[in-house]
């Protein structure tokens, strides 16, 4: 048998509650009451913890085989459970699992239809006890009946509770109107696409991130060169220098995130970063009204190699900024030791927007409390070829100019170099820049912006001489060609 939702109303005329970033506030859209999430949470405590309580008990029942019959049957007839076992949380993350891309995966669980049943749990709104069927993760949602807001009960209980949350800042308007700001100086970018697509869904989502406080030590041997370059006679001589540089040392990291959501695609979730810590602050079910809120389906031990990663890639690159002194440093695998001291549970808050065009689907995430929005956009082939061209032709036009009119290149082979080279190399670069701009959802390597100021302390340091060698090359001149 499906339980009941704790269902978030005003005190005063039971309208639908939302929280209000810009005020800090949950409004009635009835009667404009506003009350502060204290004032909330405590009156809904007794009630949200009486449905924990039996939701909680349902679930030992389910997991030691004491279902009824009847609650077997209702389970069968809803096409989902009532209860949400580490089972049922496997199913919903397999589902997403079977999806060929993240963007897939996200939407797969995001909008369930009929034939997709596993993985899904059931409740009654206690509002106006139409039946809800959603994902196993879904926390609170929005009931379709009666527009009220529906905390699926025993969803946040336990190790589930959230330890802190950062509550949203900006609004479904804010992150529509970044949208189409993000469309705009993207060269790139089909004209079509800005002009057809059209937004097919938004939501304002609590995702689950783990924060891991830790410390990485570790040692590195990078390869390091000075070079040095002359002309003798119809030769350009260089000569090359190596070294060993081996460096130990250690640094420490507070507050790495990592989404502990399957459901959310893990390079958008790294790309909004950083939240503004500053605001976190411990959690509460009375910020959540007026959004969606996800329940995390990975633990802060299946996630933690994320962090891990960072910090060891991070380390790497603190040792490699102390060789010093020389043309060229390589970089190099580090031997790092990682150990966390502590590990927080974080609500952070990230609106979902989804766009169709041409068949395919389009993702963007944004951050909630900066606005900061990633996603990755169509590209124009043609667009690509035209801009190449241009940018090649008009930087070509004037290195020859330059070339003729002022340095006169005694050799061919610079010359080459420099009026067929340099228009490359631009037009090249450039392109590369704008491509950049229309994938902005990636995945964090470095974790340099949760270094603990300070913190970075190198142990160990030597520089070995391993060996010198010289190349000779030929160099043509203009007077060669005349003989």
């Amino acid at each position: 048998m499906a339980q009941e939702s704790v269902n978030y109303q005003c005190p005063n005329c039971m309208g639908p509650l939302r929280y209000k970033g810009d005020s800090g506030m949950l409004e009635c859209e009835f009667c404009e009451s506003t009350f502060t999430p204290a004032q909330v949470e405590e009156a809904y405590a007794a009630k949200q913890r009486e449905a924990d309580e039996k939701a909680e008990a349902a679930v030992a029942r389910a997991e030691a085989g004491q279902q009824s019959s009847f609650e077997r049957m209702a389970d069968e007839a809803a096409g989902a459970s009532s209860v949400v076992t580490e089972d049922v949380i496997d199913a919903a993350v397999a589902v997403g699992a079977q999806a060929e891309s993240s963007i897939a995966s996200y939407l797969s669980r995001a909008s369930w239809n009929e034939e997709e049943r596993a993985g899904m749990r059931t409740y009654l709104c206690s509002s106006c006890g139409a039946q809800l069927t959603s994902d196993a993760t879904t926390a609170i949602q929005e009931c379709p009946y009666c527009g009220n807001q529906a905390m699926a009960p025993g969803s946040f209980v336990d190790t589930a509770k959230p330890d802190l949350v950062i509550p949203f800042k900006l609004d479904k308007a804010a992150a529509e109107q970044t949208l189409t700001e993000y469309y705009k100086g993207k060269k790139f970018l089909p004209k079509e696409f800005a002009a057809q697509n059209r937004i097919a869904h938004v939501q304002g989502v609590y995702v689950p991130f783990w924060l891991y406080d830790g410390s990485a030590s570790g040692e590195g041997t990078f390869e390091a060169r000075n070079i040095r370059t002359w002309r003798e006679g119809k030769y350009e001589v260089t000569e090359t220098h190596v070294y060993n540089a081996w460096r130990q040392g250690s640094s420490e990291f507070t507050r790495i995130p990592a989404d502990g959501s399957a459901k959310m695609p893990d390079e958008h979730m790294d790309a909004i970063e950083p939240f503004d810590y500053d605001e976190l602050t411990p959690f509460s079910v009375a910020y959540l009204p007026g959004f969606s809120a996800e329940r995390y389906d990975q633990g802060s031990d299946a996630c933690c190699h994320r962090a891990v990663r960072r910090m060891e890639n991070t380390l790497a690159d603190q040792l490699r900024d102390t060789v010093t002194g020389y043309d060229q440093v390589d970089p190099a695998d580090v031997d790092a030791e990682v150990s966390f001291s502590e590990v927080k549970q974080a609500l952070l808050p990230v609106w979902m927007l989804h766009t169709r065009w041409k068949d395919k689907d389009f993702l963007f995430a944004m951050n909630g409390q900066t606005g900061r929005l990633v996603g990755d956009l169509p590209v124009s082939p043609l667009k690509v070829v035209l801009w190449f061209l241009g940018i090649f032709l008009v930087v070509g036009a004037v290195m020859l100019g330059v070339d003729f009119g002022f340095i006169q290149f005694d050799d061919t082979v610079t010359r080459v170099g420099v009026d067929a080279g340099v228009p490359l190399v631009v037009a090249a670069g450039t392109c590369i820049y704008f491509y950049s701009q229309m994938k902005t959802a990636v995945e964090q390597r470095s974790a340099h912006a949760y270094v603990v100021n300070g913190s970075f302390d190198l142990t160990g340091s030597d520089d070995t001489f391993v060996t010198s060698y010289q190349t000779r090359t030929l160099v043509e001149t203009d007077d060669d060609d005349k003989r």
